[in-house]
């Protein structure tokens, strides 16, 4: 897959950083931007794009839904890990929420990137 841009780990794990970094401060903007930004430095297309930023959007609510369960057990003990559990289970919920953005912005980044190539053409 390298072979026409970037490595598709290495530009979905770029995507998934982005994401976290922005998405508490922009929710519906970070996964798409962390989306675009994956897409774009990963092998061209729209198609690889998607599935870039979907599987970034994924690993981000995991993330998310660990931080969730360890950050209410440390707080609140049993009581916090059973709150910490809901909140997870609403933050996997959310991961459809985090993948669908995410791909969205993939498949733009990867049509960028697909544009860019077409146009920039075969230079040597």
């Amino acid at each position: 897959m390298a072979e026409d841009g970037g490595s598709f780990w290495l530009s979905t794990l770029v995507g998934l950083i982005f994401m976290l970094f922005i998405s508490p401060f922009f929710p519906v903007g970070g996964p798409i931007l962390g989306g675009i930004v994956g897409g774009y430095l990963g092998p061209p297309g729209a198609a690889r794009g998607a599935l870039g930023g979907l599987m970034g959007g994924l690993i981000v609510a995991a993330i998310f839904s660990v931080v969730a369960v360890v950050g209410g057990t440390a707080l609140l003990g049993p009581l916090g890990a059973i709150i910490g559990l809901g909140i997870a289970v609403l933050l996997f919920v959310l991961a459809l929420y985090f993948g669908l953005l995410g791909a969205v912005g993939g498949a733009i980044g990867g049509a960028l990137k697909a544009w860019s190539v077409s146009r920039r053409g075969v230079t040597g």
